[in-house]
């Protein structure tokens, strides 16, 4: 039967394992612990080094979107009344528009860089027709225009494409819609973005509205032309040939 004093120094020496300290094995955990994090470090590191070059990667949805705008020639001012797309689903979209952007020129379609589109639409699916009514101010005339989108424009509304901007690849879409509207009823539609090339996809010639600006409401007045726009055609006229 052990003595008091034995078990005392049972008690006393609980804390060691062959006569050492069992704390060492702590400290060993805590220094293996210590040498894997610095591993993950290293392993993170390298891997974000060898993926600084790459082009960023796109969300699952990075071209589920696109956007629609209108422009016109400079000085060739123009109001959309209605832009209307119908999507893949049945649906009509009425996009709000008004007085349209100007292009960097006047005669001839402008095939320098510039961007295009309007509001990003989300909600919609892919854009199968297109309908819109405009007042080309430069005249006064009113038009109409509705065409079926072309399987291209929506091919390249989902295709990736690495570009290089400022300095960095990076991949987009083309997902900016312009259409461009003329005296005459000439149109155009581009499909591009901010560091991707337009393309043209196709033109087309709009009919005359019979019932004049804004559905023959308002005793048939159209918007007022700018001054600037104004002066412009009053001293070079309207060059109707050139789009």
């Amino acid at each position: 039967m052990p003595s008091p004093a034995d078990t005392k120094v049972r008690q006393c020496t609980s804390g060691y394992l062959h006569g050492k300290p069992v704390r060492k094995a702590s400290t060993d955990s805590h220094r293996l612990a210590m040498k894997l994090r610095g591993l993950g470090l290293l392993i993170l590191l390298v891997c974000v080094s060898a993926c600084a070059d790459e082009p960023s990667k796109p969300k699952a949805d990075f071209c589920g979107h696109w956007s629609m705008g209108v422009v016109a020639p400079k000085y060739m001012e123009a109001w959309v009344e209605t832009l209307e797309v119908k999507d893949d689903r049945g649906r009509w979209v009425k996009i709000p528009q008004g007085v349209v952007s100007d292009l960097g020129k006047t005669t001839g379609w402008d095939d320098g860089p510039w961007l295009g589109g309007g509001a990003a639409i989300d909600s919609a699916g892919a854009p199968m027709e297109v309908y819109v009514r405009w007042q080309s101010l430069a005249e006064p005339q009113t038009y109409t225009w509705h065409f079926t989108v072309p399987d291209r424009l929506r091919q390249a509304l989902v295709k990736q494409e690495s570009v290089l901007w400022q300095g960095k690849t990076v991949i987009e879409c083309r997902s900016d819609i312009t259409i461009g509207v003329a005296p005459g009823g000439h149109t155009v539609v581009w499909v591009g973005a901010g560091a991707v090339p337009r393309l043209e996809i196709l033109r087309g010639q709009a009919e005359v509205e019979p019932l004049g600006p804004d559905q023959g409401q308002h005793e048939g007045r159209y918007v007022r032309i700018s001054d600037e726009a104004k002066k412009y055609v009053e001293a070079h006229g309207i060059p109707y040939g050139s789009w």
